[in-house]
C-alpha cells in the first residue's frame, strides 16, 4: 500500500546552541538525502560562538531562525511555528543521516500510523570510531510500552530518529517548555495516545558522542526523566490502574539506581538506594493489600 504523504514536504528542524562545530555537517546530511521535497529551518537557539556565520554561509538553503536561548523544547516549538510542511523531522545540531533516510520513512506513513523512527549508530567525535549500533523494537500501540518501560527510549535516539505528520502534531501539541532531557519522551508519549508508531529498521543516523551531549548526564537525567515520568499520573488521558502506575515507578527508580551506579555519584547512589528501600516496601505492601 503506498503511503497517501509519498510526495509530502518536510520541515526538517534542526536546534542549534554552540554548536558550530558540527551543525554544517547537520545541514549537509540533510541537503544530500534522496527524497528532496524539505525545507530546513535552523533555530539558533542564543549562541554565543560562530554559530551565525556558519549558518549565514548555507544562503538560501536553509530558513534561518535566529533567537534568545529558550531551550531545546522552545526551539523545537519555534521550528515548528515557522513550518510549512505536511511532516515533520527533527536532527540534533550534532548528529547526521544517512542519505535514505526520509526516503525509507516516508514510505511507512500511514492514516493510523503517523509517526516512524529508526535504528541509530553511536560513534565517537574525534575517531568516527562506532560506540554502539541500535536497532527499534517498539511498534504498533506504544501506550502501554511507555508505562511498562519507564527507563527505556521507546523511540530509539529520540528526535533525530522521527518523522510524523502535521495531523498529529495539532492533536499533540508542542514540546512541553518545562522540561528539557525528557521533553522529547513526554512529546512522544503524547503521540502514542493518537496514533501507531512504527519503525524503518535500518541505521538510518549517527549520533555524535562528544562529551557535552545533554542527554549523557547522569543526574540531569534522573530528575528529568522523573519530572516526564510522574506526568502519567496527572494526565488526564491515561486510566491506568493505580497497581500499573507504581509498578512503572518501580521500575523507572530501579533504572535510575542502574545509571547513578555506572557513573559513581557517591551521594546520589545513597540517597537513591534508601528511596527505593522505602519505596519498594510501599508497592510490596500495597500489591498484598491493594
Amino acid at each position: 500500500m503506498k503511503s497517501s504523504y509519498s510526495s509530502s514536504k518536510v520541515s526538517v528542524i534542526i536546534p542549534n546552541y554552540n554548536y558550530a562545530r558540527y551543525v554544517g555537517d547537520a545541514i549537509r546530511s540533510v541537503l544530500a538525502q534522496t527524497y528532496t521535497n524539505f525545507e530546513i529551518i535552523v533555530v539558533n537557539n542564543g549562541s554565543t560562538d560562530d554559530s551565525l556565520d556558519i549558518l549565514r554561509g548555507f544562503g538560501d538553503h536553509i530558513v534561518l531562525v535566529d533567537q534568545a536561548n529558550l531551550g531545546q523544547s522552545g526551539a523545537r516549538n519555534s521550528g515548528l511555528a515557522k513550518s510549512t510542511g505536511e511532516l515533520f523531522a527533527f536532527l540534533d545540531a550534532d548528529d547526521v543521516w544517512e542519505p535514505t533516510k526520509l526516503e525509507k520513512q516516508i514510505s511507512l506513513i500511514r492514516d493510523d500510523t503517523q509517526l516512524i523512527y529508526s535504528g541509530l549508530t553511536k560513534f565517537e567525535n574525534e575517531s568516527e570510531k562506532i560506540l554502539s549500533v541500535n536497532y527499534p523494537s517498539f511498534r504498533g500501540k506504544c501506550i502501554l510500552d511507555f508505562v511498562q518501560n519507564p527507563g527505556v527510549g521507546i523511540v530509539l535516539g529520540g528526535e533525530s530518529t522521527v518523522l510524523f505528520t502535521r495531523e498529529l502534531f495539532s492533536q499533540v501539541g508542542e514540546f512541553d517548555t518545562r522540561l528539557s532531557i525528557s521533553a522529547g519522551w513526554d512529546f512522544f508519549r503524547r503521540c502514542s495516545l493518537y496514533t501507531k508508531f512504527d519503525f524503518s529498521p535500518e541505521i538510518l543516523v549517527r549520533y555524535r558522542i562528544h562529551g557535552k551531549n545533554l542527554s549523557l548526564l547522569p543526574t540531569n537525567n534522573v530528575s528529568e526523566s522523573r519530572r516526564a515520568f510522574y506526568k502519567l499520573v496527572y494526565d488526564k488521558y491515561y486510566a491506568f490502574h493505580f497497581r500499573q502506575l507504581l509498578l512503572g515507578f518501580l521500575k523507572l527508580e530501579w533504572s535510575f539506581f542502574k545509571t547513578l551506579v555506572s557513573h559513581r555519584p557517591l551521594m546520589a547512589i545513597r540517597e537513591q538506594l534508601w528511596f527505593l528501600w522505602r519505596f519498594t516496601k510501599f508497592v510490596m505492601f500495597y500489591l498484598r493489600t491493594g
